[in-house]
Parts: C-alpha cells; structure tokens; sequence
C-alpha cells in the first residue's frame, strides 16, 4: 500500500492544535491530525505554535506516514487523529 500525502490539501493547524492533512492511497483519500503533543514529542517540535508544527510535520513527513499507514481506515467523513499513543506503538 502506497501512501502520500495529497499535495492539493496543504497541510494546516487547526484551532484544536492539531496539524490537519490528507492521505492518498490508490483512488481514495482520508484525512489525518497529528496532535501538537506527539509533534513535540517525537518529530522534535520546539513549541505548540503554529510555526513550529508545520515545520516539525514536514521534517518528520515519512514518519507520520508510517504512523498513518497503520491506522488507515477510510472514513471520508471524520479526520483520523494521531495522538501520542499511536506514535508510541510504532517508535517502539
């Protein structure tokens, strides 16, 4: 399964702190939040402001997507969150 993320759908925060993005895969596209916790914690983010999760989310973009790829589940209606939790389960 071969996984990117959707170039057309720049990648935001969002007022919840969480970096939202899309997923293609094949044909179909999901949308995913990283959480401003695990952005810090494992992709080295220097704080929660919104400068420094867009550039942690594109330094650790192969990361995240590995993280994404375990959790897909196409559901085009609700973004999948990634949490500390699920970084956890693949770091180690």
């Amino acid at each position: 399964m071969s996984v990117y993320v959707d170039e057309g759908f720049r990648p935001c925060v969002t007022e919840c702190a969480t970096v939202a993005f899309r997923v293609c895969c094949d044909d179909r596209a999901q949308v995913f939040e990283v959480s401003a916790d695990a952005l810090i914690a494992f992709c080295g983010a220097a704080s929660s402001r919104k400068k420094d999760l867009l550039a942690a989310f594109e330094r650790a973009q192969s990361e995240i997507l590995a993280v994404a790829a375990q959790r897909w589940a196409f559901r085009p209606s609700e973004p999948v969150r990634l949490g500390i939790d699920e970084f956890r389960m693949i770091e180690h």
